[in-house]
Protein backbone atom coordinates (compact mmCIF):
# COMPACT_ATOMS: atom_id res chain seq x y z
CA UNK A 1 0.00 0.00 0.00
CA UNK A 2 1.83 3.40 -1.12
CA UNK A 3 0.49 6.60 -0.31
CA UNK A 4 1.45 9.72 -1.97
CA UNK A 5 3.28 10.93 1.20
CA UNK A 6 5.27 7.53 1.97
CA UNK A 7 7.70 8.20 4.74
CA UNK A 8 11.02 8.41 4.16
CA UNK A 9 12.83 6.58 6.58
CA UNK A 10 17.13 6.70 6.80
CA UNK A 11 18.64 3.15 8.04
CA UNK A 12 22.37 4.08 9.41
CA UNK A 13 23.51 0.29 10.59
CA UNK A 14 26.73 -1.64 9.47
CA UNK A 15 25.53 -4.89 10.09
CA UNK A 16 24.78 -5.85 6.62
CA UNK A 17 22.35 -8.22 7.12
CA UNK A 18 20.58 -6.36 9.86
CA UNK A 19 20.03 -3.50 7.95
CA UNK A 20 18.96 -5.60 4.98
CA UNK A 21 16.16 -6.89 7.45
CA UNK A 22 14.78 -3.82 8.65
CA UNK A 23 15.12 -2.39 4.83
CA UNK A 24 13.17 -5.19 3.39
CA UNK A 25 10.53 -5.11 6.61
CA UNK A 26 9.94 -0.79 6.07
CA UNK A 27 9.92 -1.29 2.56
CA UNK A 28 7.25 -3.77 2.23
CA UNK A 29 5.40 -1.70 4.66
CA UNK A 30 5.38 0.97 2.24
CA UNK A 31 7.95 3.16 3.72
CA UNK A 32 10.62 4.60 1.33
CA UNK A 33 13.93 3.64 2.85
CA UNK A 34 17.41 4.45 1.97
CA UNK A 35 20.29 2.47 3.81
CA UNK A 36 23.56 3.44 4.97
CA UNK A 37 26.80 1.46 6.62
CA UNK A 38 28.03 4.59 8.47
CA UNK A 39 27.91 7.37 10.45
CA UNK A 40 29.29 9.53 8.06
CA UNK A 41 26.97 8.33 5.19
CA UNK A 42 24.67 9.37 7.17
CA UNK A 43 25.07 12.75 8.27
CA UNK A 44 25.80 13.57 4.70
CA UNK A 45 22.27 12.34 3.59
CA UNK A 46 20.13 13.92 6.38
CA UNK A 47 21.94 17.19 5.55
CA UNK A 48 21.10 17.00 1.92
CA UNK A 49 17.15 15.34 1.81
CA UNK A 50 14.37 15.46 4.86
CA UNK A 51 13.75 12.21 6.10
CA UNK A 52 10.68 11.31 8.44
CA UNK A 53 12.93 8.95 10.75
CA UNK A 54 16.40 8.38 11.39
CA UNK A 55 17.00 4.88 12.60
CA UNK A 56 20.90 4.41 13.72
CA UNK A 57 23.08 1.95 15.29
CA UNK A 58 25.61 3.29 17.99
CA UNK A 59 28.84 1.27 16.98
CA UNK A 60 29.71 2.53 13.33
CA UNK A 61 32.69 3.32 11.42
CA UNK A 62 33.70 7.15 10.54
CA UNK A 63 31.32 8.63 12.89
CA UNK A 64 29.45 6.86 15.43
CA UNK A 65 25.60 6.93 16.23
CA UNK A 66 25.48 9.24 19.33
CA UNK A 67 28.16 11.34 17.15
CA UNK A 68 25.75 11.07 14.45
CA UNK A 69 22.84 12.50 16.50
CA UNK A 70 24.76 15.45 18.45
CA UNK A 71 25.18 16.72 14.56
CA UNK A 72 21.99 16.30 13.13
CA UNK A 73 20.16 18.02 16.60
CA UNK A 74 22.39 21.18 15.94
CA UNK A 75 20.08 21.67 12.47
CA UNK A 76 17.62 19.01 12.79
CA UNK A 77 16.33 19.04 16.31
CA UNK A 78 13.05 17.62 15.74
CA UNK A 79 13.83 14.63 13.66
CA UNK A 80 12.56 11.17 15.23
CA UNK A 81 15.61 8.76 16.37
CA UNK A 82 15.83 5.60 16.78
CA UNK A 83 18.66 4.20 18.15
CA UNK A 84 19.03 0.64 17.49
CA UNK A 85 22.43 -1.07 19.22
CA UNK A 86 23.95 -3.75 21.42
CA UNK A 87 26.00 -1.71 23.00
CA UNK A 88 23.56 -0.02 25.65
CA UNK A 89 24.24 1.16 29.48
CA UNK A 90 22.90 3.43 31.73
CA UNK A 91 25.30 6.24 30.77
CA UNK A 92 24.66 5.75 27.23
CA UNK A 93 20.81 5.93 27.51
CA UNK A 94 20.86 8.82 29.55
CA UNK A 95 23.15 10.85 27.43
CA UNK A 96 20.42 9.44 23.85
CA UNK A 97 17.27 10.63 26.01
CA UNK A 98 19.49 14.22 26.53
CA UNK A 99 19.72 14.05 22.60
CA UNK A 100 15.71 13.40 22.26
CA UNK A 101 15.90 10.15 20.97
CA UNK A 102 12.45 9.26 21.09
CA UNK A 103 13.49 5.17 20.85
CA UNK A 104 15.71 2.81 22.29
CA UNK A 105 15.87 -0.80 21.01
CA UNK A 106 18.83 -3.25 22.07
CA UNK A 107 20.12 -5.69 20.25
CA UNK A 108 19.09 -8.32 19.23
CA UNK A 109 16.15 -6.93 18.27
CA UNK A 110 12.59 -8.34 18.61
CA UNK A 111 10.58 -8.11 15.54
CA UNK A 112 7.37 -7.34 17.27
CA UNK A 113 8.97 -4.85 19.52
CA UNK A 114 10.48 -2.55 16.28
CA UNK A 115 7.00 -2.75 14.90
CA UNK A 116 5.28 -1.31 17.86
CA UNK A 117 7.99 1.51 17.69
CA UNK A 118 7.26 2.13 14.21
CA UNK A 119 3.60 1.90 14.45
CA UNK A 120 3.50 4.21 17.60
CA UNK A 121 5.73 6.86 15.15
CA UNK A 122 3.57 6.59 12.41
CA UNK A 123 0.15 6.07 13.41
CA UNK A 124 -1.58 6.74 10.44
CA UNK A 125 0.57 4.18 8.67
CA UNK A 126 -1.45 0.78 7.76
CA UNK A 127 0.99 -1.85 8.69
CA UNK A 128 0.01 -5.77 7.04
Amino acid sequence: MYSLCMKKILVAEDDRNLSRSMDTWLTLEGFQVVTVYNGEEALNKLLLQKYDLLITDIAMPRLNGQELIEQIRKVNPKLPIMVVSGKLNEDLVEALHQLGVNYIIPKPIKPSEFRNFISELFPDEQFS
